[in-house]
This record gives structure tokens, sequence and C-alpha cells, in this order.
């Protein structure tokens, strides 16, 4: 064959893939709030695997993973609640989709950031490990088919907080988590991943000015960072990965209406058993300096004059 018809049946070729790719993408939107498992979950099971196999030998960041010291009643819907966020949530998604996939110790949808879901190819890899939009409809559509849930309640105001030198956990004020948990009657499970925040190291207050800064001007938070070999890349350093999860806490039975101080006594709880989880596990999954720390907990939202609220789990 001549080199013209050689380029023709290159081009013709990278036109039909173009072409399927863009109707696979527009199939997959779909997918986004489909309260429903998307693709062959063989597929699924070994891009999980995969990804844990890459963190472990190649990115040298092994994990450990040990489950509610209660277990889970069988068949109780259940709304996981992930801490901390870090930075770019390397860890929980490159580690923990086995657990979503797997059911361990429960399978569960995670709710991310919509935005996520705008990039070509991650999309698809997100839709396979059970990954769904964090948007109210769609958890309540998961919830109302018989899913359990999984939701990370300090998202992007936590992530440009993100600090290697300190464990936080945000809340927004309203505590929508509770109260999607009490509308429903949902378990809440915590669970803190360990090593989370240390994957990369960050820049102090100037790298979260910038990430604020970013946030604000292109609508996604693009956090400085350095990773492995102390280059600004999101390959992470290598480090240890802890997943503890903590014991389900009752909402109580199904109440669509729950007044402010119902939906404090859930979070009071809630709270309280998180903290236990972190104090019990903190010295032998962090490094000594940000263990002595504590976890610091956070709240923002609305209110005028106090944009956050600090307080300390160190009691």
């Amino acid at each position: 064959m001549d080199t013209p018809l050689l380029q023709a049946l290159s081009g013709r070729s990278a036109m039909l893939a173009l072409l399927t790719y863009a109707g696979c993408y527009w199939a997959s939107g779909r997918a986004i709030s489909r309260p429903a498992p998307f693709g062959p979950r063989w597929i699924a099971a070994l891009l999980a695997n995969f990804f844990t196999w890459l963190m472990r030998v190649v990115g040298k960041c092994p994990i450990t993973s040990v489950p509610p010291e209660k277990p889970l009643v069988e068949g109780r819907q259940t709304e996981v609640v992930w801490h901390p966020h870090g930075a770019y949530t390397t860890m929980c998604f490159m580690h923990c989709a086995q657990y979503t996939v797997a059911a361990q110790p429960l399978q569960w949808y995670p709710g991310v950031a919509p935005v996520l879901f705008k990039v070509p190819f991650f999309r698809e890899m997100l839709l396979l490990l059970n990954a769904r939009s964090v948007e109210r409809k769609s958890l309540e559509a998961l919830v109302l088919a018989g899913h359990s849930i999984g939701v990370q309640p300090g998202g992007i105001p936590e992530q440009l907080l993100s600090d290697h030198r300190r464990e936080i956990a945000l809340f927004p004020r309203h505590l929508g988590f509770v109260r999607l948990a009490m509308r429903y009657g949902l378990d809440l499970l915590p669970v803190y991943i360990f090593g989370e925040n240390q994957a990369y190291t960050t820049m102090g207050e100037w790298g979260q000015a910038l990430s604020a800064f970013t946030y604000k001007w292109l609508g996604m938070p693009l956090v400085p960072v350095t990773g492995r070999f102390g280059l600004p890349w999101l390959v992470p350093k290598p480090t240890n990965v802890h997943v503890r999860w903590g014991n389900a806490i009752s909402a109580g039975s199904p109440n669509p209406n729950p007044t402010n101080d119902e939906v404090q006594a859930v979070f009071d709880l809630y709270l309280a058993e998180l903290r236990r989880v972190f104090n019990k596990h903190k010295d032998a999954c962090l490094p000594p300096e940000v263990a002595a720390k504590g976890l610091t907990v956070m709240f923002h939202g609305k209110e005028p004059g106090a944009s956050l609220r600090t307080s300390n789990s160190k009691l």
C-alpha cells in the first residue's frame, strides 16, 4: 500500500474511534445519576484490583483495613461517611474502590463532585467503581432503589484546606448528610483513611490561598503539592495507608422533617464515634507530630461573622 492510502485508513480509524467514544461518552452521561451498576462487574473488579496493586507495588503505598468492631446489620441501608478529603482523594479513589465493588464491609455508591464526570475516560472509571454524582437527587435515587451510599462531608471546602501537617474534618453547618440519613432512616458509618493527607506535601497557607484563587476563577480546585521524589505531580509519596472503620450510628426511624435539635443530637453521636476511631488509631497510623495535634473539627457555612469554627478532638 502507498503512503496516501495508509494515511487515509489511519485518518478513518481515528475518526471512527473518536465517534465511538463520543457515543459512549453520551451514553455514560445518563448513568451519572442512574441508581444501578455501570458496566460489567468483572471489569469493575479488575479495575479496582489494578488500582490497589498499582498503589501497593508501584506507588509503595500499602494498605490495611480494620472492619467495624460491631458487625453491620445485614441488609441495613447505610450512609458511609469517609474522612479526610485530602488534596486529591488519591488513596480513597485508588485503594478504597475495591471496598465499594467487593462489598467490604458493604457495597456502596460514593458520591463525588459532578465536575469530575466531565473528564473523558475518568468519567467511565468513576462509574465502573460505583461513583455517582453527590447531588441530592442522585443520592436519593440510589437510596430509594435500596442501595447504600457514601459521602465526604467536607467536600471541596475541606480540599482547599488540605494540609499534610494536620488532620481536619470539615462539616457543613446545615449537616445535610445527617438530614439525609434521618430522612430515610439510614445508619451513619464513619471511616477514617489514615495516610490520605500524607500522600503529598502541601504548600501551607500560600498553597491554600492559591487553591482558593484557582477554584474561584476556574471552578475546579487545583491544590499545589509535591509528590514522589519531591516533584510537583500527582504521583504520591510512599506512605502507609490505614483504613479504619467505626461502628454504625443509627439515625432512627425515617424522619422526613427532623428538627435542628434532632439533627444535632444524631450528629453529636456520629462525631463522638469518629473521634473514638481517630483517637484509638492515630498513634499507630500517623506520623507522631501529626498524631499529637489530634483531629481538628471545623464547620463552614453562611452564618454571618463566622465562616469557620474550630474545635480540637483532644478532650
